[in-house]
């Protein structure tokens, strides 16, 4: 694969939705979280997010106009950074195109669109996932001094 032909584009229809859940439970398999998730909900994340740009935005990665992997982007406003911070809550590249660039040609795609026009990019990572943690460091990213911690807004506090 030459990296040159790799394409960056965000979704704005349907036409790709199954493609896009497929990749999704496939990150979630290999990926492990803390929580039980509900795999039919990917299909309504992918809605929901393309009938409300400003939420996110899936952007798909394409070699010769075939889907390759995507990532799943979500702006907040930071109070600490003074501004949007650009989290990349997902990002997936199909097992038979990793390790040739795709990633590394991600994050020179969002330098380059600056989409939400952050002031920082944000991600989290497995421990588990190295590969990802090295590719992310080599990028730029770094470890803050802080623990973000996750709850389900539906459990109760006792």
């Amino acid at each position: 694969m030459n990296i040159d032909s790799i394409s960056f584009s965000v979704l704005t229809n349907l036409e790709e939705q199954e493609k896009v859940a497929a990749m999704m439970r496939q990150l979630h398999r290999e990926d492990w979280s803390a929580f039980n998730l509900d795999f039919s909900r990917f299909a309504s994340s992918i809605e929901y997010i393309v009938s409300n740009p400003s939420a996110g935005q899936i952007v798909l990665f394409r070699e010769a106009g075939e889907v390759k992997g995507y990532a799943l982007l979500v702006p907040f406003w930071s109070n600490e950074f003074g501004g949007t911070i650009l989290f990349v809550d997902e990002l997936f590249v199909d097992p038979g195109s990793r390790n040739r660039g795709i990633g590394r040609s991600f994050f020179r795609y969002l330098e380059q669109a600056q989409p939400f026009r952050p002031v920082a990019f944000g991600l989290g990572v497995s421990p588990k996932n190295s590969r990802a943690r090295r590719l992310y460091e080599s990028v730029g990213f770094v470890e803050l001094s802080y623990t973000t911690l996750t709850r389900p807004a539906f459990s109760s506090v006792e």
